[in-house]
């Protein structure tokens, strides 16, 4: 969990924490004029969209709701249609859930922490070697910018965190049974700590716990998230191995501001569309399932609740990956020629094809969906745009996910489109002539 309103306690750690804002602040200009060539308007392969989505999970937390593995766990990961998820950890069961997931095309991410055993002495033999077919990416220790109590090797945060993950790094990368498993970085809870860890060789991509503190999803991610990332990973590629919101309305707060379970189901979609549109490697949503049935805010940042029926963000994001799986080989995809007017105030896209052909063009409104002073929710008001189609297109439907997967409306031979874009995906699906 990603703690955003801890602040450094003591007067050398808040004058470094200036530093560090001023830093993001002046890098935030160019940022913000990169940001319209990372918002790609560019045709890219439906199926990478959908492969670029994940969710952390606690398979080992038998103490919460994820006990409930058979019956609801299980079956409400492959009802979503996900393919990976965040998870960590040293214990055989947890394994043998790992491995059953893997059988069924979900994957793992797992972290390595020092706190659960994992040393990396034995993080080979005892930790990758049981599920080594199931992991797709290892990650580094979590969030220990905000435990300042915990050392590795006699070290505290910065040190011990840079020498646990260059041992564990050299370690993965020097065997040859593991050497091609990408190494993530060490999470931070407080992006502004990331100077003091500063840049880190031994890693494949960076790491961000992106919450978006009850704003909209966009919130900071291209003037604090994505810049202060780069400051520990380079230009390596980036992941979010942590993001999301909690519906926790009655909990009062701190760290962060809850929002409903309306408002999720928009800003759940789009979260994942938004950190696409910036070439964020893979996203983890945190997390599938309310943990327990308390009204804390830690226990409520599922998609699914207590009891295992779904809030509506779970039916929004399963219906929109549902309409965009197209798993396969890989594939070029076409140009697509079209031009929108209208009021295009922050009106976001995002433009995916299928291998039979149809284009998919994904379009909503980038603006706050609930206000989280007043914990209501708002009216956005839609916005009237003509998309003008310039590549001859055979058939259109237009689906809005998260109300079902039937269309809302359909056309032959379209030329012009007048649509109602509203603060949750618009997906258009145009089969080309």
């Amino acid at each position: 969990m990603n703690l955003l309103s801890l602040q450094p306690k003591n007067l050398w750690a808040r004058r470094y924490a200036i530093v560090s804002v001023v830093v993001a602040l002046l890098i935030a200009g160019l940022v913000q004029m990169m940001s319209q060539a990372q918002i790609s308007s560019s045709v890219r392969p439906a199926d990478s969209f959908v492969d670029s989505i994940g969710v952390a999970t606690h398979l080992r937390y038998l103490d919460t709701a994820y006990n409930r593995y058979e019956d609801v766990v299980k079956p409400r990961l492959r009802e979503l249609g996900v393919r990976h998820i965040r998870d960590g950890g040293k214990d055989p069961l947890m394994f043998q859930k790992i491995n059953d997931l893997a059988k069924t095309g979900i994957k793992a991410t797992m972290v390595m922490d020092p706190r659960d055993g994992i040393s990396p002495n034995n993080v080979i033999g005892e930790v990758i070697n049981p599920i080594l077919p199931a992991i797709a990416a290892v990650e580094g220790p979590n969030e220990w910018d905000v435990h300042r109590q915990l050392s590795y090797e006699g070290q505290p945060f910065p040190e011990g965190i840079r020498r646990y993950q260059t041992e564990l790094y050299n370690v993965i990368k020097r065997n040859s049974a593991t050497k091609d498993l990408p190494v993530l970085m060490p999470s931070l809870a407080i992006p502004f700590n990331a100077p003091q860890l500063g840049y880190l060789n031994a890693l494949t991509a960076g790491n961000m716990h992106s919450y978006p503190g009850g704003n909209l999803p966009s919130q900071d991610l291209d003037t604090k998230w994505i810049p202060l990332t780069r400051v520990v990973a380079g230009d390596k590629p980036i992941v979010a191995t942590e993001t999301g919101w909690h519906t926790a309305i009655s909990d009062p707060g701190p760290p962060q501001p809850a929002v409903s379970e309306k408002a999720a189901a928009r800003y759940v979609p789009r979260l994942f569309l938004e950190y696409f549109n910036r070439n964020i490697q893979r996203t983890f949503i945190y997390e599938l399932i309310d943990e327990r049935s308390a009204p804390e805010q830690e226990n409520n940042f599922g998609l699914l609740r207590f009891d295992g029926t779904p809030k509506p963000a779970f039916t929004a994001l399963k219906n929109l990956m549902t309409l965009l799986n197209d798993p396969g080989a890989n594939f070029q995809p076409q140009g697509f020629n079209y031009q929108l007017q209208g009021n295009l105030a922050n009106i976001h896209h995002t433009i995916l094809q299928k291998r039979d052909r149809r284009f998919y063009f994904i379009l909503w409104q980038e603006v706050p969906s609930f206000n989280p002073q007043t914990k209501t929710d708002l009216t956005v008001p839609e916005q009237a745009i003509t998309l003008s189609l310039q590549t001859a297109t055979k058939q259109a439907k237009v689906y809005a996910p998260i109300q079902s997967l039937t269309p809302i409306f359909q056309t032959n031979n379209p030329k012009d489109l007048q649509l109602k874009v509203a603060d949750h995906p618009l997906v258009i699906e145009l089969t080309p002539a």
